[in-house]
């Protein structure tokens, strides 16, 4: 207790997780070994005080619900969760924390941005809310097409530089094209194996350069910040 009490004026972080199908190659708790790492990394390598908070892992599923190993709860359970955990944080003096989520779902992103919300609109503190992938999708372009999504190149070559012994070597390529602008319920017509992208073309070095790229932009994102 006296630890924690010595570092009330640290950044607390906060990593989401989620057990989600993410193909046959990769494991279910792709989203939260990303989030873990790339936390502890940054946590490593700020030059201020941080502490990570015990992962939050369940989240909420829509596209991916019908796959196995994914264990998705509601956005009403998720946004309460969330929001009693923030709360709790802020009853303990906590002023400056970082949410970094490894699943991005909107669905699920936009939960955690209501619960944030509404702690913030009785306390002055701080909250960052990110997912580690919308800096990893920015390295989308020219050698990875745009098509590529869950599961796909840039998130099993994150996987191979985290935890190699995980990956599956059978690893598809799987072309999903959604169609636009249709509101659907049930994906499993276009997820049905729950990846979207060539992931026999990902490797290690290059999940090694996204990783650190991801990490780099929340470390200066945290000290512009705070």
């Amino acid at each position: 207790m006296t630890e924690i009490e010595n570092e009330k004026d640290s950044i607390l972080f906060l990593p989401v997780g989620i057990s989600e199908g993410h193909g046959k190659h990769l494991p279910a708790g792709t989203d939260t070994f990303q989030a873990e790492y790339v936390v502890e990394e940054v946590c490593r390598r700020l030059d201020k005080p941080t502490l990570i908070a015990p992962t939050l892992n369940y989240g909420y599923c829509r596209a991916t619900r019908h796959l196995s190993g994914t264990l998705s709860i509601s956005f009403d359970s998720l946004k309460s969760v969330a929001f009693d955990i923030l709360k709790s944080l802020n009853d303990q003096c906590f002023g400056k924390i970082v949410i970094v989520s490894g699943h991005a779902g909107s669905s699920h992103m936009t939960a955690l941005k209501l619960a944030a919300e509404e702690v913030l609109e009785k306390s002055d503190i701080e909250i960052l809310l990110l997912s580690d992938y919308d800096y990893a999708y920015e390295l989308k372009g020219e050698d990875v097409p745009s098509t590529d999504g869950h599961g796909g190149e840039i998130e099993t070559a994150r996987l191979l530089d985290i935890r190699e012994d995980l990956v599956g070597k059978d690893r598809p390529d799987t072309e999903v094209k959604y169609p636009s602008f249709k509101v659907m319920v049930d994906y499993s017509e276009y997820l049905s194996d729950g990846m979207r992208g060539n992931a026999r073309k990902a490797t290690k070095e290059e999940g090694r350069e996204i990783n650190e790229y991801v990490i780099e932009k929340i470390i200066n994102l945290v000290e512009d910040t705070f």
